[in-house]
């Protein structure tokens, strides 16, 4: 997932390599490492064997999830990297840039397969359908677009924000497609009939941050000043201060029984927390460097990666933490 930048700033991941007990968490103490950059998006591959990160030198770069080395250097944006993304089948990565496109790249060979141009600000965001078929893209110019895959074409242009649109995704059925946006909304859009099917009034803020369970029922919404919403089956179901800070990032694991948040600012250090998704205890915090603005859990649900605004990404080995606290 990718989030809505304040001042430009990063997020990143890594992986394995975790030695250690936080005495502070019970954690395992997470892998560091440093970029050349910050970072704005963090993502696991399908199959958890590749770790991708957006970076502020204008590149992506992939890793190896298990050693943490890097694969390849994507490079071809002509500014800030801010949102990356893998294809369900895990051979196609998709990026958003600063410089107003998208590009989809080959992960096997680290080349360059299309870029896409239309947006008339940064893309912030980026998801694929759940069947590989049609990309989406959100941009700072209030609109969402969807894209052929396969041939690079656009599909459709989703209007109806009255400001940046800083995260979408998909629900697990490829029917809906969820944006929240700086206007204080969320809105669920019907992909097929491409129009708005629901809109729903989060905040007088800005929703930095949106995701939804795997089983399509809870839908979140990270927002300024550190707040937290779930609606469940469309009905507002919990709504709280979870966060110092801004939530600008947001991930379920795969179960879906954890939400995972990632918050910060721009002087201080931030938090992820591990929440109970069904009652909303709170099960975990960990601590990070820097500003938090993207977190993503692994397939298995068994590390949680975060990257910061001071260049760092660091990935947690949870599963036993997850276990404990529940």
């Amino acid at each position: 997932r990718s989030v809505a930048l304040r001042g430009l700033v990063c997020a990143s991941l890594s992986a394995a390599g975790f030695t250690g007990l936080s005495p502070s968490t019970g954690a395992a103490e997470p892998l560091s490492l440093k970029q050349p950059g910050w970072i704005a998006s963090v993502a696991f591959s399908p199959d958890g064997k590749r770790l991708a990160n957006a970076c502020s030198d204008r590149t992506a770069r992939l890793r190896d999830a298990n050693s943490g080395d890097e694969i390849a250097v994507l490079t071809g944006h002509r500014d800030y990297v801010v949102a990356v993304g893998f294809a369900p089948d895990g051979k196609t990565l998709v990026t958003g840039s600063y410089d107003h496109t998208a590009c989809l790249w080959d992960v096997g060979s680290s080349r360059l397969r299309s870029t896409l141009h239309g947006h008339r600000g940064a893309v912030m965001s980026v998801a694929f359908s759940p069947d590989g078929s049609a990309l989406a893209t959100s941009s700072l110019d209030t609109s969402v677009r969807l894209w052929s895959v396969d041939t690079g074409e656009l599909r459709g242009t989703f209007r109806g924000h009255k400001s940046w649109v800083n995260s979408i995704a998909f629900s697990p059925d490829g029917a809906a497609l969820i944006s929240g946006s700086s206007d204080g909304t969320v809105k669920v859009w019907d992909v097929r009939a491409q129009r708005v099917k629901t809109t729903l009034r989060a905040t007088d803020a800005e929703v930095r941050s949106v995701a939804i369970s795997p089983d399509g029922k809870m839908l979140a919404a990270g927002i300024r000043y550190g707040i937290v919403k779930l609606w469940l089956d469309g009905k507002e179901r919990a709504g709280f201060k979870g966060h110092e800070s801004d939530v600008w990032s947001l991930a379920f694991t795969a179960d879906g029984k954890t939400l995972i948040s990632g918050d910060g600012d721009w002087d201080k250090p931030g938090q992820v927390k591990l929440w109970d998704a069904r009652t909303g205890q709170l099960l975990a915090t960990l601590e990070h460097t820097g500003e938090v603005l993207s977190v993503a859990c692994s397939p298995d649900g068994r590390r949680v990666a975060a990257g910061s605004r001071d260049g760092t990404l660091k990935v947690w080995e949870v599963s036993t933490l997850l276990e404990g606290a529940r």
